[in-house]
């Protein structure tokens, strides 16, 4: 048996992304019975309570930097603890210590850095978005295994760092399993004040997820259409989508919330210039919404067939595809149904037992 740590300091109750999937896979790591011991590292009693599985050890960061856990504390509580290895989802491994490291990514900090430079970053971010330009590949390098966590990325890290060509594997995570149970609609109060009908998006403030390109695609397919139909954007999409009367910003939402926009919806549009992994598209699928969607980076590797792919960067050809999912029904049955289907593929426990196969090798 070995013992095998899991980094899961940005697990919060409320954490969605990386801190969702860090949960998610120590769950289902756990409830399949792997043989390893599994220790998981979080910050503070709260993270502490969501770590619920029998048999893991719950440790916790003291650290309060996530640049200090990763460079001071996790070396030292794997070597306290005697860990053969660690799962972690950081590009900038640390600088000391003989632990053996598996590294999940899915997406390169080349990204993050980018889009820091353009907002207006802290001194504090500045600093850590240097020692991430100066650490990322010589940690990828320097990893026991680099998972990716999908295809696009994997190719992304291989351009990067030929030395790991070939070597990459790819483990998609799961989808959530609450995505999975559709909200009987007309239940509740969601959706919130739209009409009979709208086309739902889910925004960030990340420019990458090109919230203005969609607008201009729904305003081109309601033109053509007419009626009485709505955009409907959830998220933080802050000053970046000044919204026309019919759409509607509702900002943050819960996960029941968020199904039930996603249940509702006559489609959902999509249109990322870049997605390490699609969440978005793959839990509209899982609740019935039929997708259009980007064609970039690792959304056709999610969606495949069971949704309508277009270039990001082209306001008529999303509007053309978003018009025929409108006008056709049979389109749009056809493509809930296909993406009913397509959702059933991503589950955790899939991502669990593909995760153990390379823990085993890792450590034998």
């Amino acid at each position: 048996m070995a013992r095998v740590g899991i980094d899961a300091v940005q697990v919060a109750p409320a954490g969605k992304g990386l801190a969702r999937s860090q949960r998610r896979l120590i769950e289902s790591l756990a409830a399949l019975e792997t043989g390893h011991e599994l220790v998981a590292f979080v910050r503070g009693e709260e993270a502490a309570a969501l770590i619920r599985p029998t048999g893991v050890r719950v440790e916790r960061a003291r650290e309060r930097l996530l640049l200090a856990w990763q460079q001071w504390g996790m070396p030292r509580a794997a070597a306290r603890l005697h860990l053969d290895a660690v799962v972690t989802m950081t590009d900038r491994l640390p600088l000391w210590g003989g632990t053996r490291y598996v590294v999940w990514l899915f997406e390169l900090p080349t990204h993050r850095i980018e889009e820091s430079r353009r907002a207006a970053a802290s001194r504090y971010q500045r600093a850590s978005d240097l020692l991430t330009t100066a650490l990322w590949k010589p940690s990828l390098r320097r990893a026991a295994r680099v998972v990716a966590g999908s295809q696009a990325t994997a190719r992304e890290i291989e351009e990067a760092v030929p030395e790991l060509r070939g070597r990459v594997p790819v483990v998609y995570p799961g989808l959530d399993v609450g995505f999975g149970k559709v909200p009987v609609p007309g239940t509740g109060t969601w959706p919130p004040q739209t009409g009979d009908r709208y086309v739902f998006n889910l925004a960030s403030p990340d420019p990458r997820d090109n919230t203005e390109t969609v607008v201009r695609a729904f305003e081109a397919a309601r033109a053509a259409v007419g009626g009485d139909l709505e955009l409907v954007v959830a998220g933080n999409v802050g000053s970046r989508c000044l919204a026309p009367g019919h759409v509607r910003l509702v900002g943050y939402v819960s996960d029941e919330e968020l199904r039930r926009l996603y249940a509702g919806a006559a489609a959902y549009l999509d249109a990322t210039l870049y997605e390490g992994f699609g969440y978005q598209p793959l839990e509209a699928m899982a609740c019935g919404a039929p997708v259009v969607a980007s064609s970039a980076s690792s959304i056709p590797e999610v969606v495949g067939d069971a949704g309508l792919l277009c270039d990001p960067r082209s306001t008529e050809q999303l509007a053309a595809a978003l018009l025929r999912v409108l006008e056709e029904p049979g389109l749009a049955d056809d493509l809930r149904r296909r993406g009913f289907e397509r959702a059933r593929r991503f589950t955790w426990e899939r991502t669990a037992r593909e995760f153990a196969g390379i823990l085993d090798e890792v450590v034998a």
